[in-house]
């Protein structure tokens, strides 16, 4: 029995080995390339719904064509009648293109989204790591409170050196800065009760010096002999 089996086994290869020779080995199945994307699939389904478009209306040129070559005429109706299935067929083939390219494109719509919300999830990530980042080089709110009471003391700091280079050591003695600011108080009200009252010339205040005469009323002394002399070279001699 085993004889047999080995005799048999060898006859088996023996009649393939003689079909290869004959046929030859089969072909190797080519590599499979990459699968077409959504947005080709879709763009395959217009240009193939366009064709059948403009087949159905060679259609329609034809069976015009054939119904006003001759009314009545069995050739031109049948053939009017084997346009007018292959018209169907068109508009079949066409609905259903078109029935399978909306879901493509439904499809299309989902991917595009889901991309859309993982790149929004990205950078929404990177965004929130990058916030974290900058609030950790701050140094948190103790760092922050700390620099807040520096700026507090430097500006105390820079109001006291202000205020001591402003002040003027060049007063004269007796000298009283509220006294002055009464007198000035003062001054304003006495002058804004003249305006209400209406008067155009103001008297001058009393604290200061009285107004000297005009000269021009006065005639010096030097000019009255030159008028006499004058007069008396213009008087006629006796």
């Amino acid at each position: 029995e085993r004889l047999a089996l080995k005799l048999g086994w060898v006859g088996c290869s023996s009649v393939r080995w003689k079909m290869k020779r004959l046929f030859g080995a089969p072909k190797a199945a080519p590599p499979a390339g990459p699968a077409p994307s959504l947005s080709d699939a879709s763009g395959k389904m217009d240009r193939r719904v366009a064709d059948l478009e403009g087949k159905i209306a060679k259609c329609e040129e034809d069976i015009r064509r054939y119904l006003q070559a001759g009314r009545g005429g069995a050739q031109q109706k049948q053939l009017a009648l084997q346009t007018m299935k292959r018209k169907k067929m068109y508009e079949q083939q066409r609905d259903t293109l078109l029935g399978t390219q909306f879901n493509v494109d439904c499809l299309a719509g989902a991917q595009e989204q889901a991309e859309m919300t993982v790149t929004a999830v990205e950078a929404m990530r990177a965004g929130q790591q990058d916030l974290k980042q900058r609030y950790a080089d701050l140094g948190g709110v103790g760092d922050i409170e700390k620099l807040m009471d520096n700026m507090a003391d430097l500006q105390d700091e820079i109001s006291d050196i202000n205020e001591a280079i402003s002040t003027s050591y060049a007063v004269p003695d007796g000298f009283d800065e509220a006294a002055f600011e009464e007198e000035f108080s003062a001054l304003e009200e006495e002058i804004t009760m003249e305006k209400l009252a209406g008067m155009s010339n103001p008297a001058r205040p009393t604290y200061l010096p009285t107004q000297p005469a005009s000269d021009s009323a006065t005639v010096p002394a030097s000019s009255a002999p030159a008028d006499a002399s004058s007069a008396a070279a213009e008087a006629p001699v006796g």
